[in-house]
């Protein structure tokens, strides 16, 4: 059963996501900021996929992916950016640091489930 980490600061999409994700059997753990996510990465198993929002207090969303792709153990964990933003400067900047895609939000539940899974698969 694949493993999901979600870093979302907003809760209520945060348990969406986790709802959504955990009906189509997938571990599902969250965390709230960058650096809980940062943290998170140390100190337990590794994910095969991050969805990583790049709007959130402290730390955002392209810091951590720079971080994550800059450590030996964890650049190979696929990651997909979340965003509100439509800026797409910001969009291409995630994917030169190496995201594998990006969802807009809003997003439908549906969409999330096949582009995760898409990235899941090809690793």
């Amino acid at each position: 059963m694949p493993k999901i980490l979600v870093v979302e600061d907003e809760i209520h999409i945060q348990r969406l996501i986790k709802l959504v994700l955990e009906k189509q059997a997938y571990t599902v753990e969250a965390v709230g900021t960058g650096e809980d996510a940062l943290e998170y990465l140390l100190k337990h198993e590794k994910p095969d996929l991050i969805l990583l929002d790049i709007m959130m207090p402290g730390i955002d969303g392209l810091q951590v992916l720079r971080k994550i792709k800059g450590n030996a153990d964890h650049r190979d964990i696929p990651v997909v950016m979340l965003t509100a933003l439509a800026q797409e400067n910001v969009v291409l900047q995630g994917i030169k640091l190496g995201a594998k895609d990006y969802i807009r939000k809003p997003f439908h539940p549906t969409e999330l489930v096949k582009r995760l899974s898409k990235h899941l698969v090809a690793g």
